[in-house]
Parts: C-alpha cells; sequence; structure tokens
C-alpha cells in the first residue's frame, strides 16, 4: 500500500472519542447498579457530562478527512468500499443489539426489535447511519462548500443545528407514539441534528493551515472548562438529557476538537498507545455496549462504588472489545462482522509540517 499523509491529530481525536465514548457507557452501566446518592455519584455525574463530546468528534473526524483528502470529488467506489467496511458490520451489530434487546423470544419481537435496531436508530451503533448520510452530502454538495467563505457558512450552520436542537430539547413531544419516538430517539438520525460539526470538519479539513495558526493560541485549553461549566449549569436550571444531542455541546464538542487538536500539535509523535486504540476504534466502537450489557448482569462487589465499578468495566470492556476484534479480524470474514482493524503506524513529524503515516496492507 502506498504511504499516505495524514494529520496526526485525528489520530489523537478517534482514540479520545472512543474512550469517552466506552466510559460515558461504563457510568450509565454503574447508575444502573448503584443508585444512592454521595460523592462517587456526583464525581461520575461530572464525568460522564465531560465525556458527552465523542459523537460530535466522530462526525467532525468523518468530515474532515473527506474534506481534507477528497475536497471536490470523492474517487470511484467510494460509497461501495464504505458499505463493505462500516455498513455490513452495521448491519450484524445492529442484529446483535436487537437480540438482546427482545422484550419476548418470539418471531414478531424479533423484528420489531430488528427494525427498531436498524432502521429507527434504537441501538447503540445508530451513529453510522447519520455518517453516511454526511458521505451523500460531501459527494453532492462540497463543490458548492468550496466556493463559499467558512467565516459565513459556520455561523449559519451553527444557528441552524442550535434551533433545531433547542426545539427538541425545550419542548415536550405530543402524547402519541409517534411524536414519542420523534423526540427519542428520532430526532438524532438526520443530519442537520450534526450539521455544525460537518461544516466545521468541512472547513477545518479543506485549510487546515488555517487550523495550525489557530492552535498556536495558548488560550484555547480554557475554553472547554467554560464550556463544560456552562452545560452543568444548564442541567441546574433546564429538564436537558444528558446526551451528545444538546444545544450546549456545539459549543463544548468543538472546544474539545480544538484543545485535542491543540494537544497533539505540541507532541512530536503520536504515543503508541494514542494509535493502537485508534486502530481498534471501529470495533470498541461496535462492540462495547454489548459487553456492558453482559458486564451489567454481575452483581458487584461490595468494596467498589460507582465510579471504581465504572473504571474497571470500563478497563474490562476495552480488552474484551479488542480481543474480539483481534480474534475476528484473523478471519477473512470477520472485519465484516465487528469492524475492521486499521493499521496505522506512526512516524515523527518535522515541525509544521503534516504528518507522515505508514499504512499496511488492509487486515
Amino acid at each position: 500500500m502506498k504511504n499516505q499523509s495524514l494529520i496526526k491529530g485525528v489520530f489523537w481525536l478517534r482514540s479520545i472519542a472512543c474512550l469517552a465514548v466506552t466510559l460515558g457507557h461504563a457510568i450509565h452501566t454503574g447508575n444502573l447498579l448503584y443508585e444512592e446518592s454521595d460523592m462517587y455519584h456526583r464525581a461520575a455525574y461530572v464525568l460522564s457530562m465531560a465525556v458527552l463530546f465523542a459523537v460530535p468528534v466522530f462526525v467532525f473526524i468523518s468530515e474532515f478527512l473527506l474534506a481534507h483528502n477528497y475536497p471536490k470529488h470523492v474517487p470511484a467506489g467510494f460509497l461501495k468500499k464504505r458499505v463493505r467496511i462500516l455498513l455490513v458490520p452495521y448491519l450484524f451489530m445492529g442484529t446483535v443489539y436487537a437480540l438482546i434487546n427482545m422484550d419476548m423470544w418470539t418471531f414478531k419481537s424479533f423484528m420489531i426489535s430488528e427494525v427498531s435496531s436498524i432502521f429507527l436508530g434504537k441501538s447503540a451503533v445508530y451513529f453510522i447511519l447519520i455518517i453516511f448520510q454526511f458521505y451523500l452530502l460531501h459527494m453532492f454538495f462540497s463543490k458548492y462548500l468550496m466556493r463559499l467563505p467558512a467565516k459565513a457558512v459556520i455561523p449559519i450552520a451553527f444557528l441552524i443545528n442550535f434551533l433545531y436542537l433547542a426545539f427538541f430539547n425545550f419542548t415536550e413531544p405530543p402524547n402519541n407514539a409517534i411524536a414519542h419516538y420523534i423526540w427519542n430517539p428520532g430526532y438524532w438520525l438526520p443530519f442537520i441534528g450534526w450539521l455544525f460539526y460537518f461544516v466545521l470538519g468541512f472547513y477545518c479539513g479543506k485549510d487546515y493551515q488555517a487550523v495550525r495558526k489557530l492552535l498556536r493560541y495558548k488560550w484555547l485549553p480554557a475554553i472547554p472548562v467554560f464550556a463544560l461549566v456552562l452545560t452543568l449549569f444548564m442541567n441546574q436550571h433546564f429538564l436537558i438529557a444528558q446526551d451528545s444531542k444538546r444545544v450546549d455541546m456545539l459549543i463544548y464538542a468543538s472546544s474539545v476538537i480544538f484543545l485535542i487538536m491543540y494537544i497533539s500539535s505540541r507532541v512530536n509523535q503520536v504515543p503508541k498507545v494514542v494509535m493502537f486504540v485508534s486502530n481498534y476504534s471501529f470495533s470498541i466502537f461496535l462492540l462495547n455496549m454489548f459487553y456492558f450489557v453482559l458486564l451489567g448482569t454481575i452483581e458487584p462487589p461490595a468494596f467498589l462504588n460507582i465510579m471504581t465499578y465504572s473504571l474497571t468495566v470500563f478497563l474490562i470492556t476495552l480488552a474484551l472489545s479488542i480481543g474480539t476484534a483481534y480474534v475476528f479480524n484473523q478471519f477473512r470474514f470477520g472485519k465484516y462482522l465487528v469492524g475492521r482493524i486499521m493499521s496505522f503506524k506512526a512516524k515523527p513529524e518535522p515541525e509544521e509540517q503534516s504528518t507522515a503515516y505508514q499504512h499496511t496492507a488492509d487486515k
């Protein structure tokens, strides 16, 4: 395989977002088992809010890479390849989640659960449905975005995204089944709920040198702190779901994106552990909730609290997901079930130049 020039911050973003979504699921599992309110619950609550940036980061990464590598048009077979490496594992794992979420072991119950999981986004891997919408948007509209200035399009996208999320964040659904589905989880699925991250990713990928200049400002790390405080403040005054589909996430998640890129720009080489998690990230994303469901059925030891329990199942689930991905990828069909393991290897980056990474043969 030929060498590919990639931005090293992408590996940091992918790795940290993967760990964040897994840790968020771990804390959610802990909340189901530990109900008493104490200092550990308060710490777990703040930590769970702090890791809500994960899904927006994945949207950003997806479009960042497309805009950086294919700003005007995508290569032949673009969608076909992504159907094979993303959609097929999504269908398989969506079926797995349908099985474990069934109310009764009947064919009717399975079909209802399967349709809900695959088509209605009622599974832990619904994000893949969003990504394919953005693939299509990039294919059909990137040539128009190329002609428009970022300083005009980004604020407009922010406003559209803000108004869309605000409507569902601050209004109650009508009292019928369809409305209840649209409010949870239906409104998550249309691309408009993630439009700002897509547009931000496009212009950052298109003009990465401008991003590099922005990363020189030393005040960048302070913004996520203030944004997180704002998010916690919102929880005190408004009844908003604790997930990534919130209006305040538009500020918080985007500030975390630039924080991660700020940190990565100051490290000459991607650490091996960051690259390792990044390479396994898709499989971890697909598998982690499966193992949390299993671990959640086991009574935890009495000496654990919600924080120590959440961190314990977080590490166990990471190990199980990575191990499962490794075993399945020893077989040709394995990557179509639990996701492909990427095989990037980092090389040091000369200052002010993009990093060169060697991508070995696909697993």
